[in-house]
């Protein structure tokens, strides 16, 4: 057939006029209908200690509609955690899709070396302390040049600024512009060099070692745009361009730390006034301090970060006194007196953080007047205030800038000689004006717009939730429930506010109270836990808005999990967006503690120093010369093998290791037969289900952080809490059993137990095929979420992607 040449341009017109119109008409209507493909948006929901079994359970009985609603419509399956089942291993390792030889987070705690060799506990999901050069940080308030420079910078700028003003603006004569320019310069040139001087040129943060990118972070780079609200350890992250991320698990507080609390209390019995005396620490980084009331007042304060400003300076000047002393050693009596008392006053104030002043005034029988620092409110008997904004100065140019809550547990009453206490929560930092040195979010600017967004601040602490305070006595049950209803709904405002945004593809939201509630719950929710009082468990408190007893605080966060997924299913899914749901790892009672270097010294391959019976560090008991094996961390066991040890700058290596390294392999496989073979000797019931040599789990750059032999207890075992730093257990002056009860209320775990026996949940609203041989696996999220946006997956993941229908 032959076509007319003159007729072809406006048939091809005619074409693209049809196809423009149908892909109007169309294209619409097929984006709405679509249930997969690269430009639908994804929402990941993670729920920290999700525990597969319980909500499978709940959802058989009816009490979780929502996720079985989900389940319906898409797909439930128990989702495999790491080993060692801890969350910020785990969380590291489900962001990144990689193992932990790979990302470098291998536990809450890992091994160091004293410069003797010695091992000891530290760290392994952050590392405190470290000094960053003040150039390398952005966001400080004035330029990080030379005092010198910056001096002469301004001097110059404010020369030619002033000489312009006087002399052709104001068209003095050439004698008194001069004159006054050169003076205003230098006043300005002296007070930047002055002000660069508060500017330490480096300053301690609390950095992250994570070295694998999460997933949000290779789909920013990609071209999605991403909101993600309490990202899990991945704090101190460089900035993705098109992602917003508000940081959780891992940053610490205003102070450096993590979880620090304080109580304050009028009771007779107690003496600590100070936070260096004996009995101040109630075990888990807080403070209980004695504090005196007259005439309905009492004055105290509050403490915050150390001033590492002012440090090196009264070092340097404790430094001098001694050197000065040394080299006049006939100085005269008077001078040598006045010189000791100068230097213990700076050696006490090097021990001594900052501080704000706090103020209580009684108010009545039922009420105080709470101030610190310049903030005031009036806090009812058995609640919580509102929000206090504080201010800490660290010099004229740095100030650090915190929040914090406080709960008035009591008022002093002679009758019944009921003490004054006050609980004042973790001094937090402000996500309006967080420390350019710690940023909370990426982009550092992120956690301020959310503030002003949510309007007010809200806690920024990696670890939220009262379970420390709990765990050491210093609050009860009920304080606990209310702060946990409080994180939850500030995070729902958070989270749902972000959802209605129409800036993100890919959107995070991570809850973690339902871990929270396990933990501190499981002795009301387990009737043979030892420390279970069935009277104490059916005492009615009102949680999330309904009355429950204590037995059923469990449940009643599950159910809250369930009532949120429904509010996002039914107010935030569109047509065509996947819904995933996750969680790090699941959870198990915790009856009976295991000491696992009790049990080493048993099996023979520990040695206790004559005279020793045990201690809370190996440093204080072990024999080295006849030790093969230790344990340190949360159910990680280390071969003490020859090599291994504290290497100085020079390279060279101080060890206290007796084995072998031909020998390591051999010796660790040697225990963990020996482990699973192991029984409680009250029960008769064996400890361990698993039992792992690392190097058989985990492949990647980072192996060398990690313990040699892994173990997997069973329910309801755990490492016991003197293991965890390394410590053997005594009672009387003897070495202790291997198994005792747990008597903490830290009462249900998932840390060291074997990680089948504490899945988390996972659900997707599409429908997709199980893996076969294991199941979905956590290392399978970070994929699935990728291909789901169609960005092409990194090649150093560990699983491939599951295919969404």
């Amino acid at each position: 057939m032959t076509t007319c040449p003159h007729l072809r341009p406006r048939s091809a017109s005619l074409t693209l006029l049809l196809a423009w119109i149908l892909a109007l008409w169309v294209g619409p209507a097929a984006r709405a209908g679509a249930s997969s493909g690269a430009d639908g948006r994804v929402i990941v929901l993670g729920f920290d200690g999700a525990d597969a079994r319980t909500v499978e359970a709940m959802m058989a009985r009816g009490e979780l509609p929502n996720l079985a609603r989900l389940r319906e419509s898409g797909v439930f399956a128990p989702l495999g955690t790491t080993n060692p089942a801890e969350s910020p291993v785990a969380w590291a390792s489900l962001n990144s899709g990689m193992n932990p030889a790979k990302t470098n987070i291998p536990g809450f705690v890992t091994r160091m070396f004293l410069p003797d060799g010695t091992p000891m506990p530290t760290k392994g999901f952050a590392e405190d302390g470290v000094m960053i050069k003040v150039e390398d940080l952005a966001g400080a308030p004035i330029p990080t040049w030379s005092p010198l420079r910056l001096g002469l910078t301004i001097a110059i700028a404010a020369l030619v600024v002033f000489l312009a003003t006087f002399g052709l603006l104001l068209r003095l004569s050439a004698g008194p512009t001069w004159i006054l320019s050169l003076a205003l310069a230098g006043v300005g040139g002296w007070g930047g060099y002055v002000m660069r001087s508060y500017l330490p040129d480096a300053i301690p943060v609390v950095k992250n070692p994570l070295k694998a990118a999460p997933f949000w972070e290779v789909a920013a780079a990609a071209g999605v745009p991403t909101r993600v609200y309490d990202g899990q350890q991945v704090w101190d992250r460089p900035p993705t361009p098109n992602a917003k991320v508000l940081c959780g698990l891992g940053v610490p507080d205003a102070r450096g730390s993590y979880m620090s609390f304080y109580v304050y209390t009028t009771d007779e019995l107690f003496f600590a006034r100070k936070l260096d005396d004996p009995g101040s620490d109630t075990g888990s980084g807080g403070f209980k301090l004695r504090v005196d009331e007259r005439e309905g007042v009492i004055e105290t304060e509050v403490f915050g970060p150390n001033n590492f400003w002012a440090k090196p300076r009264l070092e340097a000047e404790v430094a001098a006194i001694e050197k000065r002393i040394d080299e006049e050693p006939n100085m005269a009596f008077k001078k040598s007196m006045e010189l000791d008392e100068r230097k213990r006053e700076l050696e006490e104030q090097l021990k001594r953080p900052t501080t704000l002043p706090m103020r209580i005034v009684r108010k009545g029988d039922a009420a105080a007047e709470i101030s610190i620092g310049q903030s005031t409110q009036t806090v009812a008997v058995g609640q919580f205030s509102d929000w206090y904004h504080l201010t800490f100065e660290l010099n004229p140019l740095l100030k650090a800038h915190a929040i914090t809550r406080v709960k008035l547990v009591s008022l002093s009453d002679s009758a019944d000689s009921t003490p004054f206490e006050l609980f004042v929560n973790t001094i937090e930092i402000d996500p309006a004006k967080p420390p350019f040195w710690q940023p909370i979010s990426q982009p550092a600017e992120f956690s301020a717009e959310l503030a002003r967004e949510n309007g007010g601040p809200f806690e920024t602490i990696g670890w939220a939730c009262l379970t420390q305070p709990l765990k050491d006595d210093v609050i009860d049950a009920v304080t606990f429930l209310q702060d946990i209803e409080f994180t939850t709904r500030w995070r729902e405002k958070l989270i749902y506010a972000g959802l209605a945004k129409n800036d993100w593809r890919l959107f995070v939201g991570i809850f973690s109270e339902a871990d929270r509630v396990q933990h501190m719950m499981y002795q009301y929710y387990d009737e043979q836990h030892p420390l279970h009082d069935p009277v104490k468990a059916a005492r009615e408190v009102q949680f999330y808005g309904e009355t429950i007893k204590l037995k059923d605080a469990i449940p009643a966060a599950f159910r809250q999990v369930d009532r949120i997924v429904g509010k996002v299913m039914d107010e935030h899914l569109r047509p065509g967006d996947t819904l995933l749901l996750c969680a790090d790892h699941g959870f198990q009672s915790f009856r009976r503690q295991v000491h696992v270097n009790n049990w080493l010294a048993a099996e023979g391959y520990l040695k206790l120093r004559e005279g020793k019976s045990g201690g809370s560090m190996l440093s204080n008991y072990v024999d080295w010369s006849q030790t093969r094996a230790y344990a340190l961390g949360l159910g990680t066991i280390y071969i003490n093998a020859q090599g291994q040890g504290y290497r100085n700058e020079a390279g060279q290596i101080a060890s206290l290791g007796i084995v072998p390294p031909g020998e390591v392999e051999a010796l660790s496989r040697e225990i963990a037969q020996k482990f699973l073979q192991a029984t409680d000797p009250q029960t008769g019931e064996k400890i361990g289900v698993s039992a792992d040599l690392v190097k058989d789990i985990h492949s990647g750059p980072f192996l060398d952080r990690e313990a040699d032999l892994t173990l997997g207890f069973a329910a309801p075992y755990r490492v016991s809490w003197t293991t965890s730093s390394g410590g053997f257990y005594a009672v009387g002056g003897k070495p202790g059993p291997f198994v005792s009860n747990n008597d903490k209320q830290w009462s249900g775990c998932h840390v060291s137990l074997d990680p089948d026996l504490v899945r988390g949940i996972f659900f997707s609203n599409r429908k997709c095929d199980v893996p076969a041989g294991g199941g979905v696996d956590l290392l399978h999220i970070a994929p699935t979420v990728l291909s789901a946006l169609g960005v092409p997956l990194p090649a150093d993941l560990d699983r491939p992607a599951i295919a969404l229908r």
